[in-house]
């Protein structure tokens, strides 16, 4: 097994020498002809960082691990793990890895939290960065959450390369108020290489390759063959890319955050880190792959309460939310009590920023589980972790 792995290995490094010579001259008649790829949204943008690092250490046959991070588009055999697949096909041999950290429905402000968590423990090399569809709502929380989860990559062990991948939805057409203005700013701060791949897919269609319901089967998210459009564009980064290679370039330095460094230390402490009551009952979490919860406190008893500490500027909480959920009061360092309706017509996670601008230090957040409300079917209270911002270690 040994030898027919180095053989493998030795055979991956030769194909992938030679994909480096032919993509190098493919990118040279590119831009012969065009000035620039074709994977980046706007030619005036001309990326800083580049994938050297990356390249060369699949080259040297190192293992490397390639995370995907985003919405529904994302998650599951998506446009990313077919891109990560063509790589290993080109390296037959090396070790390759893909995680799968996309969550359907959930926006960046609710997955920073996570970073410590669900991203850095797996120390990727390259990540994938997709909101262009889920950075819906509070714009100015969501860049926020875009810079938390840049600065804790490029400040994690392995300091990542990261891409910002460029999705769609097909009804943003009619319109034409498609935008992307709640994700650019942030890519391009840091200057990370940017692929359009709803904008990849359009130009098909437009030149009538194809129609819309041939690759995209509800408006948003693609079929077989549309994420594998989508992989298109990905892969045509990753041939320019692959040239360079032979002389990676140094790391360079983190900038400052663009827009603020408010969720630079977010993380979400385990409910277990809570105080509670007797009425809380704890139960595993089992309703996502991967789970986003390692275990839930539940309880349907007005008057549970639960009270956690830590040193940080904020506090939030994760909460799965439904038909039958009750109603909380929180209060901050024994101050006033807020109170706090978490119905919801479907069920779904929730992140709920109770506290934000708390002064750098040691709080205490309490939560109490009020009498239901008329329009709520229950008084389920089910919390699966307490957010927080620079906790000590």
């Amino acid at each position: 097994m040994k030898t027919t792995m180095t053989t493998e290995r030795t055979i991956g490094m030769m194909l992938f020498a030679g994909l480096l010579l032919a993509a190098g001259a493919a990118r040279a008649a590119d831009a012969a002809k065009t000035g620039a790829g074709n994977t980046e949204p706007d030619p005036n943008y001309k990326p800083t960082r580049n994938l050297s690092r990356f390249f060369a250490k699949v080259k040297s046959g190192q293992p490397v691990t390639v995370m995907g991070i985003g919405g529904s588009v994302t998650a599951g055999n998506s446009w990313a793990p077919m891109s990560v697949e063509w790589l290993r096909k080109q390296c037959p041999g090396n070790q390759i890895h893909y995680v799968d950290c996309a969550f359907g429905g959930l926006p960046p402000w609710l997955m920073v939290f996570r970073m410590r968590r669900d991203i850095l423990a797996h120390a990727p090399d390259l990540v994938f960065i997709e909101y262009a569809v889920n950075s819906y709502g509070d714009r100015e929380r969501n860049w926020l959450a875009e810079d938390g989860m840049v600065q804790q990559l490029l400040r994690g062990p392995n300091q990542p390369e990261i891409v910002f991948v460029y999705v769609g939805a097909v009804e943003s057409l009619k319109d034409k108020k498609r935008t992307l203005d709640a994700v650019k700013p942030v890519a391009r701060h840091y200057g990370f290489h940017e692929v359009d791949v709803f904008a990849h897919l359009q130009k098909k269609i437009e030149a009538g390759e194809l129609k819309w319901g041939d690759a995209i089967g509800d408006m948003v998210h693609p079929n077989r063959r549309g994420h594998a459009i989508y992989a298109e564009a990905v892969i045509d980064l990753f041939k320019q890319q692959i040239p360079l290679a032979d002389k990676p370039t140094p790391v360079p330095p983190v900038p400052a955050p663009f827009f603020g460094d408010e969720f630079t230390t977010a993380v979400v402490l385990p409910i277990a880190a809570a105080q509670v009551s007797p009425e809380w009952s704890v139960k595993p979490q089992q309703q996502s792959s991967p789970p986003l919860m390692d275990e839930i406190y539940e309880t349907d008893r007005p008057g549970a309460t639960m009270t956690v500490r830590a040193n940080t500027t904020m506090f939030g909480l994760f909460l799965i939310v439904n038909e039958a959920s009750g109603r909380i009061a929180w209060s901050v360092d024994g101050g006033p009590e807020t109170e706090f309706d978490l119905f919801n017509g479907f069920q779904y996670y929730s992140l709920n920023l109770l506290a934000r601008g708390l002064p750098r230090g040691e709080h205490a957040l309490k939560v109490k589980v009020l009498p239901k409300s008329e329009r709520s079917k229950g008084n389920r209270v089910i919390i699966g972790g307490i957010c927080v911002t620079n906790p000590k270690p």
